[in-house]
């Protein structure tokens, strides 16, 4: 009796034992992405995990096609209205820096100097047989200009053409002629261009509000003037005086 007692202990330990579910993971393939998803108890994959992806995915090729409207919209909205145009402010003097047309293309006044002139005391009195003096009354104006021959033919050019124009806006001005130039008279080659520097003086002290004008002289036409702002201040009159007066004391 005993014997059985094991026996049906036995029987029971075997029919309470369960194998355990054997659960696998089965990669299914949504689109270009591996998703993993477990199989149900009958081998079959799970269809969740993959209906839950599908919303997700949707939305993302739906943004990835907004993007991509949206850019060749703009792409069209561009090439129908071009490029903004740029605007250039142009600061100061109107003549300066700004291609004028002439007979023969184009001039352009590139840069201004007004140097003030030399008292004796800074020349150490060495004040005699030294060329081209600027002395302390007077101003020194150096422009650099470019001259540009935009027709077919060789053009005659003389910088003898060119004078300085000093005054008051309303008031009388006076002309004074070039004193120095980096090339002589010459000719300039059809659809050319060439770059040269010429010296004026003049007058350290003028009447108040005085300006200075480049003004180009060619035959049969109107004086070209280019305004190229004011003279430069030419500080205490009395102090150039004096310093001339010294200078002349041996």
């Amino acid at each position: 009796m005993g014997h059985r007692t094991l026996l049906g202990a036995d029987k029971e330990r075997t029919t309470d034992f369960e194998e355990p579910e054997l659960e696998m993971t089965t990669f299914q393939r949504t689109g270009a992405t591996a998703v993993a998803s477990p199989l149900s108890a009958n081998g079959a994959p799970a269809a969740g995990g993959a209906a839950r992806l599908r919303p997700a995915a949707m939305l993302y090729l739906a943004c990835v096609l907004v993007l991509a409207v949206g850019g060749g919209l703009l792409g069209v909205r561009l090439l129908q209205t071009g490029a903004p145009a740029v605007t250039v402010a142009h600061v100061g003097p109107a003549g300066l820096g700004v291609p004028t047309r002439t007979s023969f293309g184009y001039v352009e006044v590139e840069s201004v100097s007004q140097i003030l002139g030399l008292t004796p005391k800074q020349l150490a009195g060495m004040t005699h047989g030294i060329q081209s003096l600027v002395k302390a009354d007077q101003i020194q104006v150096q422009l650099a200009l470019a001259l540009r021959n935009t027709s077919g033919t060789v053009r005659d050019y003389d910088p003898a053409q060119f004078v300085l124009r000093v005054g008051p806006p309303r008031g009388k001005t006076k002309t004074y002629d070039s004193v120095t130039t980096s090339v002589r008279a010459g000719r300039l080659a059809a659809r050319s261009s060439m770059e040269t520097t010429v010296g004026f003086v003049i007058p350290r002290f003028n009447p108040k509000g005085s300006r200075i004008s480049l003004e180009l002289r060619e035959g049969g036409r109107a004086p070209l003037n280019l305004d190229l702002g004011r003279v430069r201040p030419g500080g205490s009159i009395a102090a150039v005086r004096a310093a001339l007066a010294q200078g002349h004391v041996h």
